[in-house]
């Protein structure tokens, strides 16, 4: 690998892999043209067995790289990157992330500077990268809702470009997390800063969600979020074994997450299942306001409106509507009610389509 500047260095790009050979080569020249702007890539390799390494180590090129290697785990090999940095400024990306516009870097970095307070940290517009040209209403609705900026609509396919100093104020990533660190470090840094939506798209390959499914991978994702926002470790300590299941399947099976949680739940005594339910069943109401951003999508959809462009006019009129209601112990009591009920017939639905499938 060629040798890095770093004097020359504003930006340290850092990326986590795990055999992600094929994406490597993509990754190295999308960056490369970038301009305008001095910068670094920080490859953490968390034991490829493909070669990613291997590749990585027999590069040679006008791009500065550097390679780590640590144990698998993103939130380590982000926080091992982070600690071995030059730049002032962190760029957190995934290994299939791609800018179309080569003054991405420089047009953020520019953007964010103008602010006198350290406390920010900018996020990219995300679009999806399909196998299908055809137009999805469920894609576009996940595109816009990334570029909202609200409570959990900033995840790591959206890089995340921060000062170092105010990385290390906020701790790092959690590295005992097996999913979600990402989010986790951005509700983190909501709490004592703020987000900014960057002047430039970052577009990210959409595979995981063609071949896992769109519907399974978010539903599963909204279950991880609400468990993380409630406290519910015990969940993450649990997990990792059937996300080892997983990687030999196609489309993700929910069912197993689902016989996992009412396994955890018959563990507990009944005032932690209580408690559980009740913070889950907040947490469920506090993102109703997502039924109407629905709407709002579609619509906008059909209308042909860009993303992001359109507005949430029925969003901006249910909300605050809607929380006036059921902001209360009555609301939040209806709100977990309706989550067992939803519980049960999604596990049992579940279990009809497994039985389908293995009929097939």
């Amino acid at each position: 690998m060629n040798t890095v500047d770093l004097k020359t260095v504003k930006i340290s790009i850092i990326v986590p892999v795990l055999n992600e050979r094929q994406q490597l080569p993509e990754l190295l020249a999308d960056l490369a043209r970038q301009a305008e702007i001095g910068f670094e890539l920080l490859i953490c390799d968390g034991g490829s067995t493909d070669g990613s390494f291997e590749w990585l180590q027999q590069q040679e090129g006008p791009l500065p790289v550097r390679l780590l290697q640590s144990p698998p785990g993103r939130g380590r090999q982000l926080n091992l990157a982070a600690e071995q940095a030059a730049g002032e400024w962190l760029l957190f990306l995934h290994v299939d992330s791609r800018f179309a516009d080569p003054l991405a870097l420089k047009k953020g970095l520019d953007f964010l500077q103008r602010s006198a307070s350290k406390l920010l940290a900018g996020h990219f517009a995300l679009n999806f990268r399909r196998s299908d040209s055809v137009p999805s209403v469920g894609y576009y609705y996940y595109e816009w809702k990334a570029r909202l900026g609200r409570p959990e609509t900033i995840h790591g396919d959206q890089g995340f470009l921060l000062q170092r100093e105010f990385f290390q104020q906020l701790g790092c990533f959690q590295e005992d997390l097996p999913v979600m660190e990402d989010t986790d470090f951005a509700e983190r840094l909501r709490l004592v800063g703020q987000w900014q939506l960057l002047p430039a798209e970052l577009s990210t390959s959409a595979r995981r969600f063609e071949v896992e499914g769109l519907w399974q991978r978010q539903l599963l994702g909204a279950l991880i979020m609400c468990f993380r926002q409630i406290g519910w470790n015990h969940f993450f300590s649990a997990a990792p074994d059937v996300y080892r299941q997983q990687a030999k399947t196609d489309k993700l099976l929910l069912r197993p997450f689902f016989r996992l949680i009412r396994r955890l739940f018959a563990e507990l005594n009944w005032r932690d299942r209580r408690r559980i339910w009740r913070h889950s069943g907040s947490y469920v109401r506090n993102h109703a306001w997502q039924l109407s951003f629905a709407i709002d999508a579609r619509r906008a959809f059909r209308k042909g409106i860009p993303v992001g462009k359109g507005q949430p006019v029925l969003t901006q009129w249910f909300e605050p509507i809607f929380d006036l209601l059921t902001d209360n112990r009555l609301g939040n009591f209806l709100a977990m009610l309706l989550l067992r009920i939803w519980f049960v017939c999604t596990g049992l639905l579940l279990g009809l389509v497994e039985r389908q499938r293995s009929a097939d």
